[in-house]
Order: structure tokens, then sequence, then C-alpha cells
């Protein structure tokens, strides 16, 4: 098996609290890329099933809002 790129990012999952406009943080998750270390395209971490793009060194913030089920 080869070695995994590694790359980080931050995923933060934002909701709306009922009658407010305001997004609150529900949970923050830490990804880390899992394909090869000379992978072409964006980052992918596969345990959560998000991609992102960023250069070597970077620690992105990435922001997903849900909304509350109804």
């Amino acid at each position: 098996m080869s070695a995994e790129c590694g790359q980080k990012a931050t995923l933060l999952v934002t909701h709306s609290p009922s009658g407010t406009a305001t997004n609150v943080a529900r949970r923050r998750i830490l990804l880390t890329c899992t394909l090869p270390v000379s992978h072409s395209g964006p980052h992918r971490d596969r345990e959560h099933e998000e991609l992102w793009e960023a250069r070597p060194g970077e620690n992105p913030t990435l922001v997903r809002h849900e909304d509350e089920p109804t």
C-alpha cells in the first residue's frame, strides 16, 4: 500500500436554530486526505466523504450547512 497524502482540513457543520437567522456550529470534524501522496485533483477524506482543494501545508476550514429535520 502506498503512503497517504495526509493533507488536513477542518469541516464545520452548521445549523440554524429555530426562530433565528443565525448559523451555529453543530460539529467540528478534522479531515485527512487518504489518497496517495502523489494524487492529482482535490483531496479526499474517505471516512467522511468530503473533497477539498488546498496547497501543501494549508489547513483550510470548510463549512457545510445542514437544516434541522422537520
